[in-house]
Order: structure tokens, then sequence, then C-alpha cells
């Protein structure tokens, strides 16, 4: 239906839907807690929510906040506002005090759709916050309506009084949302979309996993994240079906992979090597998954696991602010630890800090370029600075840290912010954190910057051990002095239960790098080791 390049025009979130509607009205097009819903019954709420908003006066343009859990009601709140013209702002349902302040401020939110769960949170901030006059929550409105300011209504009364369906004239590089990066890294950015890119997530999405009719997608990314929202649209795209679950479950995953026939879904951050620090099961192989797209891929224990589980494997790099720019084709030999090579509709090139490109292995700053138009994001939403620096010299810039091989496979290093920097030495975290998921009682690493006490950083190595597995700190430090070079071996090592995550699975590093060295991390130097060229000592 939608190929890029062509008839852009028609690029509109909400008449994708409008088309099946028309189309194939009693589709079971998603599947939720036991109940199938059919495209026109999703557009037909969508069209009572739209016009409940329109009638409380939001007019095009509009920013609409939601602060939602994935459930029926959050899509039908999303495809609203396209219809409206409005501007959804989906918030992180993570965010608490001053962050969401920030998110709803800067975006200047006039109006917020919200779960009843989250209206505390929101009352303590909604006071910082001036544009926002209208608070639609679905849930219990009566104990809202003594928590917020402004005008409170329950969800079902808007959507029951809205009166007939809008017929806004909206065009495809038109804002459709602005979505606010996970702050990873640091604070949030919010990164403005509009409806002609926002389907182009769902047209690369689609070329990547071979997405047709007979798919079942299994949907447990977070609507404020965009791989949450191009599954949906992939799915509408490709006129299948997906399942909508709240959130991922390790103990939940195979099980309603197999009850609902899912042959696709997207893992990221940790979550691949969650599946895989499971006990092994006989019938692991027996499902009908066929496709993963990971970000990223378990690259150490790749062909171990699409072998455990009877599947395929695909893995892509990209972001919110560039789309999927570079991915691996199923069936084609991939180096080992390659994100893939770049998407026909996209540029890319390894640049130095002066924005000079690199030959081919050498390491530098990940730049994009599209070639075809609004395939990138507009910028960023009231940072016209920040927006600018970004696409200096007409390159879209990453802030990644990665090299290209002579055949064209992009190697992901590093977010820069997280790259560590010892004694003279350019460290990569992602290696660091790869070497240490090598030793087979570690389920997961991440590994952070803390200061050294004479400038420049030391390694901190945050590792959580696989169910039942004996790991002592020792034990790790001599497995990481056999695998990594001398500089890059951690002097700093704490054990955890779990690692800090947004709601993506992401690792929060900027938590890990805010908590630095603990009561509970171990030193190595206290403990008597040291690191030299020739490998691991005792004593100083």
């Amino acid at each position: 239906m939608l190929t890029i390049g062509e008839n852009a025009e028609t690029w509109l979130v909400h008449r994708l839907l409008e088309r099946r509607a028309a189309e194939r009205p009693d589709h079971p097009v998603m599947h939720w807690e036991g109940r199938d819903y059919g495209y026109a019954a999703l557009d037909r709420e969508a069209g009572r929510v739209a016009a409940g908003l329109a009638a409380r006066g939001i007019e095009p343009g509009a920013r609409v906040a939601t602060m939602m859990e994935n459930t029926p009601n959050h899509v039908s709140v999303w495809f609203a506002t396209a219809k409206l013209g409005a501007v959804e702002v989906p918030v992180n349902t993570a965010c608490r005090g001053d962050i969401l302040a920030h998110i709803l401020s800067s975006a200047k939110a006039e109006a917020m759709v919200l779960d009843a769960a989250f209206v505390p949170i929101v009352a303590a901030v909604a006071g910082r916050c001036p544009a926002l006059a209208t608070f639609v929550v679905d849930g219990a409105a009566e104990e809202a309506r003594r928590a917020l300011p402004g005008t409170v209504l329950s969800l079902e009364a808007l959507a029951a009084g809205g009166g007939p369906a809008l017929a806004r004239d909206v065009a495809a590089t038109d804002t459709a949302c602005i979505m606010f990066t996970s702050g990873t890294t640091g604070p949030s950015k919010g990164v403005v979309i509009n409806h002609h890119f926002a389907l182009s997530f769902a047209v690369v999405f689609n070329e990547i996993v071979s997405l047709g009719p007979e798919d079942v997608t299994y949907n447990f990314l977070p609507f404020f994240h965009i791989a949450g929202k191009f599954i949906l649209l992939g799915t509408l795209l490709a006129d299948c079906r997906m399942v909508l679950r709240p959130r991922f479950s390790v103990g939940r995953f195979w099980p309603e992979v197999r009850a609902h026939g899912a042959t696709v879904t997207v893992a990221v951050g940790g979550i691949c090597h969650m599946l895989h620090a499971a006990p092994t099961r006989a019938d692991d192989a027996d499902n009908p998954l066929r496709m993963i797209y990971a970000v990223p891929n378990p690259h150490d224990v790749l062909e171990e696991f699409k072998a455990r589980f009877g599947l395929q494997m695909t893995e892509g790099y990209g972001s919110t602010e560039a789309n999927i720019v570079a991915y691996t084709r199923p069936g084609e030999a991939t180096p080992k630890g390659a994100a893939g090579r770049a998407a026909p509709w996209y540029e890319i090139a390894i640049v130095d800090e002066m924005d000079r490109e690199l030959p081919r292995g050498a390491a530098g700053e990940i730049v994009v370029r599209a070639k075809h138009p609004h395939i990138l994001m507009e910028g960023y939403d009231g940072l016209p600075a920040a927006t600018l620096a970004a696409f200096r010299n007409l390159w879209f810039h990453s802030g990644d840290r990665g090299h290209m091989d002579e055949a064209g496979f992009l190697f992901f290093h590093d977010r820069m912010k997280d790259a560590i920097r010892r004694r003279g030495e350019n460290i990569s975290s992602f290696e660091v954190e790869r070497l240490a998921g090598k030793h087979p009682a570690v389920a997961e690493a991440a590994a952070v910057a803390v200061p050294a006490s004479v400038g420049e950083d030391e390694v901190k190595l945050v590792a959580v051990r696989r169910p039942g597995a004996v790991l002592t700190e020792e034990a790790l430090l001599r497995h990481c002095a056999a695998e990594m070079p001398y500089f890059m071996v951690p002097r700093f090592i704490e054990f955890k239960d779990d690692l800090p995550r947004t709601p993506t699975q992401k690792v929060r590093k900027v938590a890990l790098r805010a908590e630095g060295v603990t009561a509970a991390t171990w030193d190595r130097e206290k403990a008597g080791f040291r690191v030299t060229r020739d490998g691991l000592a005792r004593g100083g």
C-alpha cells in the first residue's frame, strides 16, 4: 500500500486505519485480554474520542499528552488525535516529578489523557504546567476531579458526548506526535514526527521482517516507544493481526506466543538475554515464532539462541530521530557483531570530529542522510539550536560511535556519552558488556564510567547472575582479564538482582553512573589485584 518515494501526500496515520475499516470492517486486527477488535470498531471508537476532544476545544495543532498503559483505549486516543489533526505527546509511564513536569511544560500540552493510576503522579506536577487545562481520565474520574486542576472528565463521557465524526483536513507533513527520547544518556528531548515519517517506520519494519497477511505480531512494547507504534502500524499495513500485551514478561512470553500463534516480535534492550537466561526446556523450539527483530542481537550466543528456539533473527540500527537506517538481511552472511548494511532509503557514513568521512574500518560518529523527503525527524521540539547541531553539514548526527567494514556492514560501538576513557584509551562499554557476558554465569552486564582519582575514568561493571549461578567478583575479574585488553578490564564490580531499566527494557546507564562506587561495589585494587599488559597479578 505504501512505498517510500510514492504517493507521499496520502501518508496519514488515521487514513490507514480508515481504509482498512472500509475494506475489511470485521477483520480481528488486535487481540487484547481475551477479546478481538476489528478495524471498524477501532476506527469508530477513535472517531468518537476525536469528536469529544473537538467538543472540548482541542483544535488542529494542539498538543494532547497521553500517559496510558497498552490498552485498546490507548489505541483509540492515539488515532483520535491523528483524526483531529492534533499532536499526540506520548509520555513514558515511568516519568515522575521534574522529568514529567519538563515533558508536559516543554511540549506545551493543552490536554492530557491518562489512566486513573497515574492521577496522583500527574497531580503532583500539574501546577507547574500552565498550559495544561483539560484532563481526560480512563478510570475513576470522580477521584481525579478532587486531585487535578482545570476540567476533568472521564474518557467514557468524552467519547459519549462528542457529536458527529470529524472530517479534518490533515496533511502528511503535519506533526503527528512528539516523542520524547528515553533519557538513557541525559535529559529527554521531544522528537517531532510528522505523519509521513511515522508511517515510514512501519514500511521499513515490514520490509525487515517480511510481514505479511498470515502473520501475527506480538507487541508488548509501550506506545510511547517508537517500536510499539511501528508494530501496530506495520500490522495495519500488512493487514495481519496483533496480540497486544501490557508489558514484557519472561514467564508469560512463550506460553502466550504459543497460545496466540504469534510469528513476529521485537526485542529491545536485554530481552533476548533474559529469554536465553531462562532454564532450557525440551519443547523450546516448539513454538510458532518465525522472526525476532532484535536491537541488539545476542551476538555471542546468536546461533545457539536461534537453534534453541527454532527461529530466525534480524537486527537493525536506528533511532526515533532517524528510523531503522541499517539492518541485517535473513539468510545473508553477516559478520559477527554487525548491525547490518544501510537500508535502501538512507546513506550512512562514519565521520571524525570535523565531520570528515573516515576510511572503512576507522571508528567515528555514525551520521545518516535520507534519500527521500520526510523519512527523518523534523527536529527537536522547541530546540532550534539542538536541531541545527544534529543536522549540521547536511547529515543527521546520531551521537553514536561505530565503524563500517569494506563490505558496508555497520558496527555499533557505543553511545558517545557512554564511552569510557581510561588512561588515554577509549573504551566501548558495549564491548566490555559483550565480553563479560560470555561468562556462563552472567545473565546480563552493564559497564559505566566512574571518576578516577586522577583525571579520566575507571571502568565499573554491574552484572546480573543467571538464576542459581554462583559467581564471585574475583572469578568474574579473572574472566574479564582473560577476554579483554588490559586497559578495558574493570576495576570495580558489583552484582545486582536486576539492572535499572526504562519501560522498554533499555538499561538506564545514567542511573548506574549516578550511583557510582557504592558500599556494595568490589574494588580489585583494594582486593590486591592489578592488571598489566601481561595479565592479572597479585599485589602492587
